[in-house]
């Protein structure tokens, strides 16, 4: 829920967007920004949803909940005060890739798409160090990328597929999801991996039931 509670300027200071601003910048973005409140369970935004605004969490904490197709969900990140919450979405206009839910309690600043907007044109200063964290958010992501493609994917799915059968005879149900989680792996790219194991005749799949027809390539890459 929005309020019309006077913020604190210096509130803003402890995050990454603001902490050295000038006291009259922060004078100026505090008149667009919104106290709003969160009582536990409630959602602050919907998966797939528009980015129109970002928040800052004063106090309390939230989870980030990736929703997947078949009703299953995963925590991704817990965040506490001062983390900056939907600024990815926002700044690439991209609707949201997961829905934020309150653990506790909480009070956040509310910062709408337009009123950042405004604020990037007339103070640039704050645009660049926006697209700055942009920047390193997805330096740091391609780091992780090829951490995972240097552990060898493939392995990890291999073994936990070899793993679950007794014997050559037996066939595997199991949810890309359930496969993903048990990888520590992102969905999608479970989803690509057995796709092209389906092409190369490896094995067959009609949905969640898995059937191999190629133990020794499974082994070979699970080393």
């Amino acid at each position: 829920m929005s309020t019309t509670v006077k913020i604190n300027p210096q509130l803003l200071r402890n995050s990454f967007l603001f902490k050295d601003a000038a006291d009259d910048v922060l004078e100026e973005i505090v008149k667009h920004c919104h106290f709003m409140e969160l009582n536990a369970g409630e959602q602050l935004f919907e998966q797939g949803s528009p980015a129109d605004a970002l928040y800052f969490l004063e106090s309390g904490q939230v989870h980030v909940v990736r929703e997947y197709s078949d009703d299953y969900e995963v925590i991704i990140a817990t965040e506490v005060p001062y983390y900056v919450i939907g600024e990815l979405s926002l700044l690439a206009n991209q609707p949201r890739t997961g829905k934020v839910v309150a653990v506790g309690d909480c009070d956040l600043v509310m910062l709408s798409r337009k009123a950042i907007l405004d604020v990037f044109e007339h103070m640039p200063q704050i645009a660049v160090r926006a697209l700055s964290h942009l920047g390193n958010r997805l330096y740091r992501l391609n780091l992780r990328v090829r951490e995972n493609a240097i552990g060898n994917i493939a392995a990890r799915v291999a073994s936990v597929m070899l793993l679950l059968v007794e014997n050559e005879n037996q066939d595997i149900t199991l949810s890309i999801t359930r496969l993903a989680r048990a990888t520590a792996l992102d969905a999608d790219m479970v989803e690509r991996l057995l796709s092209n194991w389906v092409q190369d005749g490896i094995l067959q799949r009609d949905g969640s039931h898995i059937k191999i027809l190629d133990f020794a390539s499974l082994r070979n890459m699970a080393g």
